[in-house]
C-alpha cells in the first residue's frame, strides 16, 4: 500500500510542500527534460519523467508528517518504469527523525533489505544496483524508530560527483507498508484476462468492425509493463502482453478481529492496525487508490506482480457464525 500517493489523495501531504528533489549539494535543482516532479507519485508508470544526464547524485526527500514512531513505518520501496541499468544508476534509502538526516539509517547498508525484484546490492552493500531496466522492489524490516523523514538517493555508480551517462527515466515511486490477507482465499479463486478496451460495431450493411480505446497497458519508458530487460528498446518488440488482468477471491470464516477494527473510529489503529479494513480497504480508499499486488507473497518473479484497484467498491461482508464472517474481493488491473 503506497503511503505517498495516499497522503496526497487524502490531503495530508502535498508534493510541493512535503516532497522535494534536489542535487546532493543542497542548492542545485534537478533538471527535467520530460515530465515533472509530481508525475513520480501519480501511480501511472507509463507517465514517466526524464531527468537530464548532466545531473549528479540527487535526493528525493519525503516528509511523512508523522512524528510518532509507531505510526510512520514503511517497509518497501518500488521504483517502476526505470532505465537504471542503461544509465548505470544505483540507489539507496535513508530514514530519520532529523530533517537533515544527521543520524540516518541507510537501508541498503544496515537494514539488510530483501531483493524481491531486480534489487541486487552493489559490492559495497551501500547501494541497490538493478541488473536490468524495468522496475525494482526491495523490502526491509519495519522501522520502529527514526521514520518521519525518508530520503531516496539516486546516483551514478561511478561516484556521487559524476554525471549520469544518459538521461534517467523513472515512471513511479512507491514507498509504504506491505500487508498480507489474514487467510488464504477459498478454492473458488478466479483469474481472468479481459480485453475490455475493444468494442464491436456493426455497419448498416451488416459488416462487423472492432474499435479499440486500448489494447492493454501503455508501454513504460524502456520496457514493456512489469518486464525486465537489459536492453533499452524492449517496449517496441513483439513480447508485449495485452488485455487486463482480474482476480476474484472469496474468503470464508474470517475472524472478526482479522476483518474489522475493535474501534472503527480509532485514529491510530487506522494507520497501524492489523485488520483488513484499516490496512487494506481504508488505505485503498475503496476503488480510489491503486496498490502493488501479488497473488504469492514469496514470489520473486516479476510476472506475478501488478498495479491493481478494488473492482467492487469496498468492504462487503456476511456473518456466517459467531464473530466469523465471509467476504469477497475483486481486483482489476490498473494503468
Amino acid at each position: 500500500m503506497d503511503r505517498l500517493s495516499f497522503d496526497v489523495a487524502t490531503g495530508r501531504r502535498t508534493v510541493s510542500s512535503n516532497y522535494s528533489i534536489i542535487q546532493d549539494d543542497g542548492s542545485t535543482a534537478v533538471t527535467f527534460d520530460g515530465g515533472q516532479f509530481e508525475d513520480l507519485f501519480d501511480m501511472r508508470p507509463s507517465n514517466y519523467v526524464t531527468i537530464a544526464h548532466d545531473t549528479k547524485q540527487f535526493f528525493i526527500d519525503i516528509d511523512t508528517g508523522m512524528s510518532s514512531d509507531t505510526t510512520a513505518e514503511a517497509n518497501f520501496l518500488a521504483i517502476l518504469g526505470h532505465n537504471f541499468h542503461t544509465v548505470d544508476a544505483v540507489f539507496n534509502v535513508w530514514h530519520d527523525d532529523d530533517v537533515n538526516f544527521g543520524s540516518a539509517t541507510n537501508v541498503a547498508a544496515s537494514s539488510a533489505p530483501t531483493n524481491v525484484i531486480n534489487g541486487e546490492e552493489d559490492s559495497n552493500d551501500a547501494y541497490v544496483d538493478p541488473a536490468a531496466n524495468g522496475w525494482t522492489l526491495i523490502t526491509w524490516a519495519n522501522n520502529n524508530t527514526d521514520n518521519r523523514y525518508y530520503r531516496i538517493i539516486i546516483s551514478d555508480n561511478t561516484g556521487t560527483g559524476s554525471n549520469f551517462g544518459s538521461d534517467v527515466k523513472i515512471g513511479s515511486i512507491m514507498l509504504g507498508e506491505y500487508i498480507d490477507f489474514p487467510s488464504s482465499p477459498s478454492m473458488a479463486l478466479s483469474f481472468n484476462v479481459d480485453y475490455d478496451g475493444s468494442k464491436l460495431i456493426t455497419s448498416a450493411g451488416g459488416s462487423t468492425f472492432a474499435q479499440a480505446s486500448s489494447l492493454g497497458s501503455p508501454q513504460w519508458a524502456s520496457t514493456n509493463p512489469w518486464a525486465l530487460s537489459t536492453e533499452d528498446t524492449q517496449a517496441y518488440k513483439s513480447s508485449a502482453h495485452y488485455g487486463r488482468r482480474k482476480y476474484n477471491m472469496n474468503f470464508s470464516h474470517v475472524a472478526d478481529t482479522d476483518l474489522f477494527l475493535s474501534n472503527m473510529r480509532d485514529n491510530q489503529d487506522m494507520i497501524d492496525g492489523s485488520d483488513l479494513y484499516s490496512q487494506f480497504f481504508a488505505k485503498s480508499l475503496g476503488i480510489h487508490q491503486p496498490f502493488l499486488f501479488t497473488i504469492d507473497k514469496d514470489s520473486t518473479s516479476e510476472s506475478d506482480y501488478g498495479l491493481f484497484r478494488l473492482a467492487n467498491g469496498g468492504l462487503q461482508t456476511q456473518q456466517v457464525s459467531y464473530r466469523t464472517w465471509d467476504t469477497s474481493i475483486k481486483l482489476v488491473e490498473h494503468w
